[in-house]
Protein backbone atom coordinates (compact mmCIF):
# COMPACT_ATOMS: atom_id res chain seq x y z
CA UNK A 1 0.00 0.00 0.00
CA UNK A 2 2.86 2.52 1.02
CA UNK A 3 4.12 1.90 -2.74
CA UNK A 4 1.20 2.98 -4.09
CA UNK A 5 1.12 5.57 -2.33
CA UNK A 6 4.62 6.47 -3.07
CA UNK A 7 3.88 5.87 -6.75
CA UNK A 8 0.45 7.50 -7.32
CA UNK A 9 2.83 11.29 -5.81
CA UNK A 10 5.71 10.34 -8.60
CA UNK A 11 2.63 10.24 -11.29
CA UNK A 12 1.75 13.43 -10.25
CA UNK A 13 -1.14 13.16 -11.92
CA UNK A 14 -3.49 13.24 -8.08
CA UNK A 15 -3.04 11.11 -5.08
CA UNK A 16 -5.91 8.97 -4.27
CA UNK A 17 -8.94 10.63 -1.92
CA UNK A 18 -7.76 9.15 1.47
CA UNK A 19 -4.12 10.82 0.76
CA UNK A 20 -5.35 13.99 -0.13
CA UNK A 21 -5.24 15.44 2.96
CA UNK A 22 -1.82 14.68 3.84
CA UNK A 23 -0.07 15.62 0.68
CA UNK A 24 -1.47 18.75 0.76
CA UNK A 25 -0.73 19.49 4.29
CA UNK A 26 3.04 17.71 3.32
CA UNK A 27 3.42 21.03 0.84
CA UNK A 28 2.68 22.89 3.69
CA UNK A 29 4.06 22.10 6.93
CA UNK A 30 7.56 20.68 7.45
CA UNK A 31 6.38 17.32 7.84
CA UNK A 32 6.39 14.24 5.36
CA UNK A 33 3.83 12.78 3.49
CA UNK A 34 4.35 9.79 6.05
CA UNK A 35 4.32 11.13 9.15
CA UNK A 36 1.14 13.13 8.59
CA UNK A 37 -0.62 10.14 7.11
CA UNK A 38 -0.04 8.72 10.28
CA UNK A 39 -1.42 11.85 12.62
CA UNK A 40 -4.31 11.91 10.27
CA UNK A 41 -5.35 8.04 10.58
CA UNK A 42 -4.50 8.53 14.95
CA UNK A 43 -7.23 10.79 14.30
CA UNK A 44 -9.58 8.41 12.63
CA UNK A 45 -8.83 6.22 15.27
CA UNK A 46 -9.86 8.53 18.28
CA UNK A 47 -13.19 9.67 16.14
CA UNK A 48 -13.83 5.39 16.36
CA UNK A 49 -13.24 5.21 20.28
CA UNK A 50 -15.41 8.96 20.48
CA UNK A 51 -17.99 7.16 18.53
CA UNK A 52 -18.18 3.46 20.39
CA UNK A 53 -17.14 4.38 23.50
CA UNK A 54 -18.14 1.57 26.13
CA UNK A 55 -18.38 -0.59 22.86
CA UNK A 56 -14.63 0.01 21.29
CA UNK A 57 -12.51 -3.25 21.23
CA UNK A 58 -9.68 -1.80 22.32
CA UNK A 59 -7.62 -5.15 20.47
CA UNK A 60 -8.11 -2.77 17.58
CA UNK A 61 -5.78 -0.07 18.19
CA UNK A 62 -3.53 -2.47 16.75
CA UNK A 63 -4.85 -0.26 13.97
CA UNK A 64 -2.39 2.40 15.28
CA UNK A 65 0.71 -0.19 14.88
CA UNK A 66 -0.50 -1.12 11.18
CA UNK A 67 -0.29 2.80 10.39
CA UNK A 68 2.61 3.98 11.67
CA UNK A 69 4.34 0.76 9.70
CA UNK A 70 2.38 2.29 6.59
CA UNK A 71 3.61 6.15 7.39
CA UNK A 72 7.14 5.12 7.62
CA UNK A 73 7.19 3.12 4.23
CA UNK A 74 5.54 5.24 2.94
CA UNK A 75 8.58 8.03 3.04
CA UNK A 76 10.82 5.10 2.90
CA UNK A 77 9.68 3.97 -1.27
CA UNK A 78 9.43 7.88 -1.78
CA UNK A 79 13.17 7.52 -1.03
CA UNK A 80 13.68 4.12 -3.26
CA UNK A 81 11.75 5.73 -6.03
CA UNK A 82 12.65 8.97 -6.37
CA UNK A 83 14.27 8.63 -9.44
CA UNK A 84 11.54 7.80 -11.34
CA UNK A 85 10.33 10.81 -13.10
CA UNK A 86 7.76 10.30 -15.96
CA UNK A 87 8.40 12.86 -18.91
CA UNK A 88 5.71 12.26 -20.70
CA UNK A 89 1.53 11.88 -19.67
CA UNK A 90 1.46 7.86 -21.19
CA UNK A 91 4.33 7.47 -18.87
CA UNK A 92 2.91 9.61 -15.72
CA UNK A 93 -0.49 7.42 -16.26
CA UNK A 94 1.28 3.86 -16.68
CA UNK A 95 2.92 4.76 -12.68
CA UNK A 96 -0.41 5.89 -11.62
CA UNK A 97 -2.30 2.48 -13.10
CA UNK A 98 0.65 0.58 -11.13
CA UNK A 99 -0.09 2.60 -8.15
CA UNK A 100 -3.90 1.59 -8.37
CA UNK A 101 -2.84 -2.41 -8.66
CA UNK A 102 0.01 -1.93 -5.51
CA UNK A 103 -2.87 -0.20 -2.95
CA UNK A 104 -5.52 -2.61 -4.20
CA UNK A 105 -3.33 -5.53 -3.40
CA UNK A 106 -2.48 -3.90 -0.08
CA UNK A 107 -6.36 -3.64 0.78
CA UNK A 108 -7.02 -7.31 -0.57
CA UNK A 109 -4.52 -8.45 2.07
CA UNK A 110 -6.09 -6.83 4.94
CA UNK A 111 -8.79 -7.79 3.85
CA UNK A 112 -7.56 -11.50 3.85
CA UNK A 113 -5.65 -11.32 6.95
CA UNK A 114 -9.18 -10.42 8.78
CA UNK A 115 -7.36 -9.03 11.77
CA UNK A 116 -7.86 -5.13 11.48
CA UNK A 117 -8.43 -2.38 9.20
CA UNK A 118 -6.54 0.40 7.92
CA UNK A 119 -8.02 3.20 10.67
CA UNK A 120 -9.58 5.09 7.88
CA UNK A 121 -11.46 1.96 6.56
CA UNK A 122 -12.22 1.13 10.26
CA UNK A 123 -14.13 4.53 10.89
CA UNK A 124 -16.11 3.95 7.89
CA UNK A 125 -17.24 0.30 9.48
CA UNK A 126 -17.75 2.07 12.91
CA UNK A 127 -19.87 5.01 11.01
CA UNK A 128 -22.04 2.44 8.56
CA UNK A 129 -22.35 -0.39 11.35
CA UNK A 130 -23.37 2.32 14.22
CA UNK A 131 -25.94 4.54 12.17
CA UNK A 132 -27.00 1.99 9.82
CA UNK A 133 -26.04 3.38 6.76
CA UNK A 134 -24.66 1.51 4.10
CA UNK A 135 -21.47 0.99 3.82
CA UNK A 136 -20.87 1.81 0.04
CA UNK A 137 -22.94 5.55 0.54
CA UNK A 138 -20.32 6.01 3.64
CA UNK A 139 -17.08 5.02 1.63
CA UNK A 140 -18.60 7.35 -1.32
CA UNK A 141 -18.89 10.53 1.28
CA UNK A 142 -15.95 10.20 3.05
CA UNK A 143 -13.86 10.16 -0.32
CA UNK A 144 -15.32 12.90 -1.39
CA UNK A 145 -15.07 14.65 1.98
CA UNK A 146 -11.25 14.41 1.93
CA UNK A 147 -10.98 15.79 -1.79
CA UNK A 148 -13.21 18.73 -0.31
CA UNK A 149 -10.56 19.14 2.47
CA UNK A 150 -7.88 18.84 0.44
CA UNK A 151 -8.90 21.33 -2.14
CA UNK A 152 -9.95 23.70 0.18
CA UNK A 153 -6.78 23.77 2.47
CA UNK A 154 -4.71 23.45 -1.31
CA UNK A 155 -5.95 27.11 -2.28
CA UNK A 156 -6.43 28.28 1.40
CA UNK A 157 -2.16 27.63 1.60
CA UNK A 158 -0.92 27.06 -1.33
CA UNK A 159 -3.66 29.50 -3.31
CA UNK A 160 -3.28 26.55 -6.38
CA UNK A 161 -5.05 23.17 -6.66
CA UNK A 162 -1.83 21.07 -5.74
CA UNK A 163 -2.13 17.05 -5.87
CA UNK A 164 -5.92 16.41 -6.85
CA UNK A 165 -6.51 16.35 -10.39
CA UNK A 166 -7.72 13.39 -12.51
CA UNK A 167 -5.65 10.77 -10.93
CA UNK A 168 -7.69 11.08 -7.85
CA UNK A 169 -11.23 10.17 -9.67
CA UNK A 170 -9.47 7.68 -11.10
CA UNK A 171 -7.78 6.46 -8.57
CA UNK A 172 -11.37 6.09 -6.53
CA UNK A 173 -13.03 4.44 -9.08
CA UNK A 174 -10.12 1.22 -10.27
CA UNK A 175 -8.98 0.69 -7.02
CA UNK A 176 -12.92 -0.95 -5.63
CA UNK A 177 -12.92 -2.98 -9.07
CA UNK A 178 -8.99 -4.14 -8.40
CA UNK A 179 -9.88 -5.46 -5.11
CA UNK A 180 -12.30 -7.07 -6.74
CA UNK A 181 -10.61 -8.45 -9.34
CA UNK A 182 -7.80 -9.86 -6.92
CA UNK A 183 -10.70 -11.69 -5.02
CA UNK A 184 -11.67 -13.51 -8.12
CA UNK A 185 -8.22 -14.43 -8.90
CA UNK A 186 -8.06 -15.50 -5.18
CA UNK A 187 -11.13 -17.48 -5.40
CA UNK A 188 -10.43 -19.19 -8.63
CA UNK A 189 -7.04 -20.39 -7.10
CA UNK A 190 -8.43 -21.76 -4.04
CA UNK A 191 -10.65 -23.90 -6.25
CA UNK A 192 -7.68 -24.98 -8.24
CA UNK A 193 -4.69 -25.54 -6.06
CA UNK A 194 -4.68 -29.07 -3.95
CA UNK A 195 -6.37 -29.69 -0.93
CA UNK A 196 -4.98 -30.59 2.00
CA UNK A 197 -6.15 -34.07 3.45
CA UNK A 198 -8.57 -33.58 6.94
CA UNK A 199 -6.88 -35.53 9.41
CA UNK A 200 -8.92 -39.04 10.70
CA UNK A 201 -10.43 -38.55 14.04
CA UNK A 202 -8.55 -40.24 16.97
CA UNK A 203 -10.60 -43.40 18.60
CA UNK A 204 -11.60 -42.01 22.28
Amino acid sequence: MALGVSLSVKADLGVTPISCVPYIYSLVVPFSLGKLTIFMNAIFILLQIAILRKKYRYIQLIQFLAVILLGYFIDFTLYLISGINPTTYLGQLLILLTSCAFIALGIFLFVKANITYIPGDGLLVVISKTFKKDFGKVKICFDCSMVIIGVVSSFFFLHKLAGIREGTILAALIVGLLVQLYEKISHLLSRKLPRTAKPSKSVQ
